[in-house]
Order: C-alpha cells, then structure tokens, then sequence
C-alpha cells in the first residue's frame, strides 16, 4: 500500500509540476529581442497624405502588438503641442470594400456621398500595426520642418506579456508642395521659377510640328503653368493652351480629345480659350488605377490630340500627354505655353 500511495504522490507531484511550469513568466507573451524599427527617419512632404506601412520588424513576438508614440517632442528638447495636441479635421474614405472609391463615380454628390470628416494629428502611429500617418489636407504652417532638425519620439511597444521602448526616432519633414511635378526646393519651399523647368515637366509630345517652319517640335518647346486662383469654390481644374505671346490657343483645335473622359471631373465646359471641370481634390483622389491615372495611380494621366493631314496627305495625329498629380484643394489651372511657335493644326 505505501509503495502504491508514494508512486500516486510522486505523479501527482509531476503533474503539478508541470502545471506550474506552465504558467511561468517565461510563458508569457514576449516581444523578440530582435524586433526592431526598419525605418526610425520619417521625412515626408507634408501638405499630402503620408503612410510608411510594417516599419516595425516583428521577429518571433508573440501577436498582436501595439504601438503607442510617448515623449514626442522638438529636437531641442521643448515639447511639441503642434503634433501632440493640436488636432484637424481631415477627410477619410468611409470604406476601403465595395462602396469604396472606384474611379467611375458618375458625380461630385458621389464622392463626397463615399467621404467623410474626422478629426486627427497631423502625426499619428496605428496601435495596431505601428504604421505611421501624416494627413496631408490640414494647415502645417506650425510644423517644423526642413533644414530644421524637426523632432525626435520614442514608442511603446506591447502585448500582454511585456512592454519595450524604442527611443529616438525622428520627424523631419518637407516644407508643403502642391502639385508634381514640381520645380520647388523642399528645404526653402520656394520655386525656382514660375514654370515647370525642362526635363521635369512630365509631359510628352507626339507628333507635333511647328507652325512656321514644318519642324518637329520637342517637348522642351513647352512650358507648364500650375496657377492657383481665387475668388472660386475650391473645386475646379482647368486647362489652358497659349501661344508664343500668352494668347489663348482654342483648345477646340485638339480635335481628336475625348474631353469627357479627360480627368475624373464634371460639368465639363469647353470655350474658344480653356476647358473647365468641376472635380474633388486631391487628385489623383486615391492610390489606385483608374481611368485617368498611370498604372500605379500615383498620378493623373490626360491627353490632348488632334487629327491633320501630313505629307503626302498621310492623316497624322498629334498627341501631348501629361502627367500630374495636386494635393491641395483649390481652383487650380494648368496652362501650357508653347514658347517659339504655336503647333501646326492645318493640313500640309
């Protein structure tokens, strides 16, 4: 009987053990001492949405996480109520499913029907993934930026089994441009001139011949104007084509354009001297490809074409592309000047 009631005792001694062993802390759920920040410098433009997405390695931590920004404060120490106080309405997609923004929303009430308004920092982390967040469409005039040192941070990493910091990442971001392609210096804010410079103007020209002398014309023969106007609603694009001395050249004569599907806009009104539309900014208004966007949706695509006679009474057809994309709400324009001569719109 002793022998029997000692061999009980001793595997009920081992089941406990066992039990116990199980619940030690080293059990727990832990964060990987490898588990790091792929990226610790966040320099975006500001004035446009911003998302630098998984910057935190996870090595072998036990999920979820979650990421919470502590001690924000300026390079030199001082606190920074302008990225841990201040917030800013900001306008969201309502969903990223069926309902969300395709590219063949047949009216601005349609767009605006599939955003909404909330209120953020201009500067956030997800708590659940550690992506960071800058929101382009909100007033940075009190952000640091560039060639000031900006601001250092550290983050609180966590699950339910421990907690680490990582210190000293950094916010150093560029003064706001409006539109690319662009001719600003990032650290100044300023242009460099009034028009897009050769060579960074993204724009394309097929085709095309000059007025008066029958001479293929390049595409450093045209200048690119993006002006931002006033007294108007703050939601309007328009195209204007000028000639050697700043005259309107009728836009009609880019006979072949399928200006209704030009830019995802509406309203379209074609005169002896622009085409106007009524859109939603930014545009492009989300990162994916539409109709009128490159592959990457990135940017806006438009093309402009008309349809002559060329030697031989060979029909040609001359095409100008453009890509561009605006970030900040207005009346915006964009004006091509064709700087030597005006093309050549007539037959041979």
């Amino acid at each position: 009987m002793n022998k029997i009631f000692l061999t009980a005792l001793c595997a009920l001694v081992l089941v406990a053990g066992e039990s116990c062993k199980k619940n030690l802390p080293s059990q727990l759920d832990a964060i990987d001492r490898s588990a790091t920040f792929l990226t610790t410098n966040f320099s975006p433009i500001l004035g446009r949405n911003y998302i630098s997405r998984s910057p935190f390695s996870y090595g072998q931590s036990t999920l979820p996480l979650e990421f919470e920004i502590v001690n924000m404060r300026r390079f030199n120490g001082q606190p920074a109520p302008e990225l841990t106080d201040d917030v800013y309405p900001v306008t969201v997609w309502k969903t990223t499913g069926a309902g969300s923004y395709t590219g063949f929303e047949t009216s601005l009430a349609e767009i605006e029907a599939k955003r909404t308004i909330e209120n953020h920092r201009i500067f956030e982390m997800r708590k659940a993934s550690g992506d960071v967040v800058v929101w382009g469409d909100v007033n940075t005039s009190k952000v640091l930026t560039r060639p000031d040192s900006g601001y250092v941070f550290d983050v609180k990493v966590s699950n339910s089994g421990a907690t680490r910091y990582f210190y000293n990442l950094r916010f150093i971001p560029y003064k706001p441009v409006p539109y690319d392609p662009n001719n600003y210096d990032l650290n100044t804010g300023m242009a460099s001139s009034p028009a897009l410079s050769s060579g960074r103007s993204g724009l394309s020209l097929l085709n095309f011949t000059r007025s008066k002398d029958n001479v293929p014309m390049s595409s450093t023969e045209v200048d690119v104007y993006f002006n931002k106007l006033v007294g108007g609603q703050g939601n309007t694009l328009t195209f204007k084509f000028l000639d050697s001395a700043y005259a309107p050249i009728n836009p009609k004569l880019f006979n072949q354009t399928q200006w209704d599907r030009l830019v995802h806009g509406f309203d379209m009104k074609l005169t002896d001297t622009e085409v106007k539309y009524t859109v939603a900014y930014p545009i492009p208004l989300a990162p994916i490809a539409t109709p009128y966007t490159v592959g990457s949706g990135s940017r806006a695509s438009v093309k402009f074409a008309y349809y002559r006679l060329g030697p031989g009474g060979f029909g040609v057809t001359a095409l100008l592309g453009f890509t561009f994309a605006i970030y900040q709400k207005g009346d915006w324009e964009i004006a091509f000047h064709f700087k030597n001569t005006s093309p050549k719109f007539t037959n041979d």
